[in-house]
């Protein structure tokens, strides 16, 4: 571990810190950006730069300012993550990422850094000094007292700061002995303990959990409490929406950067049932509020079956959820999946329904059921947007099982569940003139029944003449061609498949085994038969048509293209986890070829406009 000399802004290495290991100071800060913050490196390489002002001034003017202000409160040692760990050293990243729960929970202090709140209107109300800690005033003035001025004006701005969105800082949050909050300009301006209410307004953490948070301690504050606090914040690196999570949970897992944030999620998923009983763990649940993931694979329902969460959003609502004590239940990972000992009821009307009592719930007396159901011998995770409240379930219409006897749940958590949905532009010559769009969705691996394409999709704003569709639908776009005396009907082709790979074709809507003029709606069934026919057969075969009796033939062509810059009507943190892929489906008409020498499908006859 390296620290900082406070008073000579100089990085020691850790064979050359005294011994015994001097107290020291920690900072909790989210970064100016990665150009601008000093790092180990630019202390080794850059040193006479940056102390010659004429490097990264924004980091070393923070920098300097943070070693000012842990001095000037006796402090001759402090800790900075982003010079005292080289980020470019795997071994080292290893070490801190593992370490960092305990560095900050033998700190001294800690200093939270909220560069977004500033306390100078407050004081310069208060006919204050500029350079006043607002927890030194005596008397009822002091920011420490909620019906303070200070404390009144700053509540607002300290609730919104960009501090508790960020991963990192959750366990810079619970970890230290003390923390206190300072604003733009290093003021104090109050303690963890000071802010209580403000936090849990922020964090959804309540007061007793600031002071006595355990890693160990899972029946005052369980598995799926702790997920829940995490589920709504953001890190810039993907994988570490999961790492900054092993300090919280007192354990460790080797990083592996460039495994996404789902593969990490599910390691650390798979570590927590390995090494704690908490089972409140499967206790999650998709955001009611939508359950399709904006530019992901998800309908509503568990397409892997898996017991596993897919993401830590689906805890976005665990955050009132106790562990109820190590008696009761009992389950281990095995090769077949979760082997799970614990009550269930499986439906009387329905044999394939069940549901398993978790022995964690709101209150004690209200456990928690997750249903499941029975699949070739073995149980998987079913409406997954609910999970069900013991105290209104009616038990009369359930048998309840021999919960002697193990159950296995199929543990897979989808690892490509974040397929990205993508959007098609389409183009063409003005005497092609687009009808109505329409989908058969294959998500349940049947296929729905014929359905009309939305015009709109919910949290974006598309164009004219732009679609989005998800993995695992197909869709007919309805053309005609215009010509001079008559009209060609046709069908563009769209199939997505589960793993997020399109292809295209294109088919005339007169031509036998497959003709299919007239209302879709009203002949569904050919258009469903020939979408199962093309989606489990294999992409579209029909890249180009003729056009009988004319000197012309049709065509598309399929491009990728870079995202634009669109408009969202989304959170901005769902904005950025939306994975879109974008391409142009490009209609061609050539005119003037010999068709006699090629061998296209042709149209049956011809159609009088």
């Amino acid at each position: 571990m390296r620290l900082l000399k406070t008073g000579q802004y100089k990085l020691i290495e850790a064979n050359d810190i005294p011994d015994p290991f001097p107290q020291y100071a920690i900072l909790s800060h989210t970064w100016i950006s990665p150009k601008d913050e000093i790092t180990y490196q630019d202390f080794k390489q850059r040193k006479g730069d940056i102390e010659n002002d004429i490097f990264k001034q924004k980091g070393w003017a923070k920098l300097q300012r943070y070693c000012d202000r842990a001095a000037k409160d006796g402090w001759d040692w402090a800790w900075m993550d982003t010079c005292c760990i080289d980020k470019t050293n795997p071994a080292d990243t290893q070490e801190a990422i593992n370490a960092m729960f305990r560095w900050y929970q033998n700190a001294g202090v800690c200093y939270a850094y909220l560069e977004d709140v500033d306390a100078s209107p407050s004081i310069t109300h208060g006919s204050f000094p500029m350079d006043l800690d607002l927890d030194d005033i005596a008397g009822k003035d002091n920011v420490a007292n909620p019906t303070s001025f200070h404390h009144m004006a700053l509540k607002a701005f300290l609730v919104k700061a960009k501090w508790f969105t960020r991963g990192w800082t959750l366990q810079e949050l619970l970890a230290p002995p003390y923390l206190v909050f300072v604003d733009r300009a290093w003021r104090r301006i109050g303690t963890r303990e000071s802010w209580a209410d403000e936090i849990k307004t922020a964090s959804r953490i309540e007061a007793r959990h600031l002071t006595s948070f355990n890693p160990m301690d899972f029946e005052s504050c369980s598995i799926a409490m702790r997920l829940s606090w995490a589920s709504r914040r953001e890190t810039t690196v993907e994988e570490d929406e999961t790492y900054s999570l092993l300090g919280l949970f007192g354990i460790s897992l080797p990083l592996i950067y460039g495994e996404g944030r789902l593969r990490a999620f599910y390691r650390l998923q798979r570590e927590l049932i390995t090494v704690y009983n908490d089972p409140s763990i499967f206790a999650w649940k998709a955001p009611q509020q939508n359950k399709r993931f904006v530019g992901t694979h998800w309908k509503g329902h568990n397409p892997e079956g898996g017991i596993l969460a897919p993401s830590i959003r689906e805890f976005w609502d665990a955050s009132s959820i106790g562990f109820f004590g190590l008696y009761g239940d009992s389950f281990s990972m095995t090769n077949r999946g979760l082997q799970v000992n614990a009550k269930r009821w499986r439906r009387k009307d329905d044999p394939a329904k069940y549901f398993v009592r978790l022995n964690c719930g709101v209150e004690s007396s209200r456990h928690i059921g997750i249903p499941l159901s029975r699949v070739d011998g073995s149980y998987e995770r079913t409406q997954v947007g609910e999970l069900y409240d013991m105290m209104k379930i009616n038990l009369d219409e359930w048998k309840e099982e021999d919960g002697s006897q193990s159950i296995f749940i199929r543990t897979r958590s989808n690892l490509n569940f974040m397929v990205p949905s993508s959007i098609f532009t389409l183009r063409y010559p003005d005497r092609v003139s687009i009808g109505e769009k329409y989908l058969v969705d294959f998500s349940d691996d049947i296929g729905t029944s014929m359905q009309h394409l939305a015009e709109g999709f919910p949290g974006y704003d598309l164009k004219k003449d732009e679609l989005i569709i998800e993995p695992k639908q197909l869709i007919f776009v309805n053309i005609v061609v215009q010509h001079v005396a008559t009209q060609s009907e046709l069908d563009i082709i769209v199939d997505l498949t589960g793993s997020g790979h399109p292809s295209v074709g294109i088919l005339t809507r007169e031509n036998e085994p497959w003709e299919r003029l007239g209302d879709p709606t009203t002949r569904a069934s050919k258009y469903e038969m020939l979408a199962e026919h093309l989606h489990f057969s294999g992409p579209p075969q029909y890249p180009v048509v003729a056009l009988e009796e004319t000197d012309s033939a049709i065509g598309i062509c399929l491009s990728p293209t870079p995202r634009l810059a669109r408009s969202f009507k989304l959170p901005p943190e769902k904005v950025k986890s939306v994975p879109l892929r974008e391409y142009v489906l490009k209609v061609t008409i050539q005119e003037n070829i010999d068709l006699s020498a090629l061998e296209l499908p042709r149209r049956k006859r011809r159609r009088d406009t």
